[in-house]
């Protein structure tokens, strides 16, 4: 840490996991990936208290949920859909053209619901006085969206907008290759709000 002063002036913090054992005295902010689950829904906020009891800002590196029916029972590990097996083969330049990435199973995209859990999870932010909170992710070209919901890679996504392959435009910005889904409007609004 003592390098890193010399060098650099501004606020430092460290994105930790909630079972890592960080000691937050040389950082600024208390940085922390909370993503909610249904085992810890009631208990989510207070899992915050000893974090925001230390007296520096609470920052929260990373949170959200995917936009599929039961992405909510365990938000940090809904990306977990993919069929891993058909994204490798998908790599290979011989393969890549019969074989299309697809999900593990059948899932239902549910873009209200992704939007639910991230206001919740704002909601609860604000609730217990954390400072700044960071929404897993904006855009993830890596899983692009598709009609076909077996190939919808994007509900394995936690991103704000759904990612069109082949240069395909979206409708709401048609200069961009996204799409909002419902989140990205609901979190403009929930800010707009407060």
């Amino acid at each position: 840490m003592k390098s890193v002063r010399q060098t650099y002036k501004g606020p430092i913090t460290y994105a930790s996991l909630p079972f890592e054992n960080v000691n937050w005295e040389p950082f600024d902010f208390i940085g922390i990936d909370h993503y909610r689950a249904a085992q810890i829904n009631d208990k989510y906020a207070d899992m915050l208290n000893p974090l925001i009891a230390q007296g520096k800002p609470v920052a929260i590196m990373e949170f959200g949920c995917c936009a599929y029916q039961g992405a909510e029972h365990n938000t940090g590990q809904a990306f977990n859909i993919v069929d891993i097996k058909s994204l490798i083969m998908h790599r290979f330049p011989l393969l890549s053209r019969f074989v299309q990435p697809c999900l593990n199973g059948q899932y239902v995209r549910d873009e209200a619901l992704q939007a639910h859990e991230i206001i919740e999870s704002l909601t609860v932010f604000d609730s217990v006085g954390v400072d700044s909170a960071f929404i897993f992710t904006f855009v993830y070209p890596q899983n692009p969206y598709n009609e076909n919901p077996q190939n919808d890679l994007d509900m394995a996504s936690y991103s704000l907008v759904k990612f069109y392959e082949d240069g395909k435009h979206g409708t709401t910005y048609p200069d961009m290759t996204w799409e909002p889904k419902e989140a990205f409007d609901v979190v403009g609004n929930y800010y707009n709000d407060n």
